[in-house]
Order: structure tokens, then sequence, then C-alpha cells
């Protein structure tokens, strides 16, 4: 069952609970207003009434256990995506810093590249071009380091991907007072 049904079903199933305990609270009441007209049982009342609140209990933390799991799911994601940010940031600067040392040794680079180096700081960029003037003419020639570049496709957001991972708990009908909120191992959750 993904994240996102586990969460509608067993906020539900908290609120069919919610509604039954009110309507027994009611009746509970009416029954403390007119004692001798009630055909119901005060202390059966109370016992059931504590029964859907402890099952109350159950689905609620029951609840926040899974939402516990997308929370930490979605903070994986967005760790998992700067990660690939920072190391794509750290290629491009390793590109840039080869393109400055390509045209400071006076080789040849194709003009994309020494764009690419002129975008990134014009500084760096006329640093090169002067250390390429001293140095001695260099016959090597090189290419693109930018022409294995793929255009990013369209990616989910790490609240989706949250949202659409498996996870494994039981029907929220079947959470009772004594049971603990899902505790979902590792291998799970990835």
């Amino acid at each position: 069952m993904k994240i996102r049904d586990a969460k509608q079903s067993y906020a539900a199933h908290r609120h069919e609970i919610w509604e039954k305990r009110e309507a027994l609270e009611k009746v509970l009441k009416e029954q403390e207003q007119h004692p001798l007209t009630s055909a119901f049982d005060r202390v059966e009342l109370s016992r059931e009434l504590s029964l859907l609140d402890a099952q109350y209990d159950a689905v609620d933390k029951a609840l926040m256990g899974i939402t516990a799991t997308e929370t930490k799911i979605f903070g994986d994601e967005c760790n998992r995506r700067q990660a690939d940010t920072m190391a794509k940031m750290a290629e491009e600067m390793g590109r840039i810093m080869e393109v400055y040392r390509r045209i400071a040794s006076g080789a040849k680079v194709p003009a994309k590249d020494e764009q690419k180096l002129m975008e990134y700081d014009f500084k760096l960029y006329m640093a090169a071009k002067q250390a390429a003037q001293i140095a001695k003419q260099n016959e090597e020639e090189y290419d693109s380091l930018w022409e294995d570049e793929e255009e990013p496709g369209e990616q989910k957001t790490a609240e989706e991907v949250a949202g659409d991972t498996d996870i494994s708990v039981p029907h929220p009908s079947t959470v009772s007072a004594s049971a603990e909120a899902p505790e979902l191992p590792a291998e799970e959750i990835l």
C-alpha cells in the first residue's frame, strides 16, 4: 500500500471511530438527563466509550508512525537530491578548472568551453588568456568537456516520491488498542 493511501485509509478510520464515540457520548449524556426513560446501561456505555477511546488512540498512533515514515523518506529524498546537486556542481567546477588549465597552457579549446569559463568567471577567463600569452604556444587541441550533457527530464518532487513509496501496514480496521504503531524496517522503507 502506498503511504498516501495508507494515510487516507487510517485517517478515514480514525474519523469513523470519532463519530461513533461522539454518538455514544451523546447517548450517555441523554441518559444522564433522563435516567428513567433510557434503555441503555450506563456502565456498558462507559465501557464501550473507553474501548472506542483506546481504539482511536491506537489508530492515531499508527497514523503518526506512517506520517513519521513518510517524513523520513521525504527527508532522505531531499538529502539525496541535494547530494546529487552538489556532485554536479563539483563536476562542473572541475570542468571549469580544466578549461582554465588548458587555456592557460596555450592549448586550443572549443569556443563552447571558452564561453562556459567566461560565463562562470570573466576574471578567471582573462587570467587564463593572459597566462596563455606568456606560455609557449601549445599545439595540443582538445574536445569540448560539455558535449555529453543531457537535458534534465521532468522529475517527481520529494513529496511525491515519499507519498508513492510502498509500505507494509495492516488495514486500519485491524489495529487494536494493544497494537503498537507500525515500525517499518529500513529495507521496507526504501
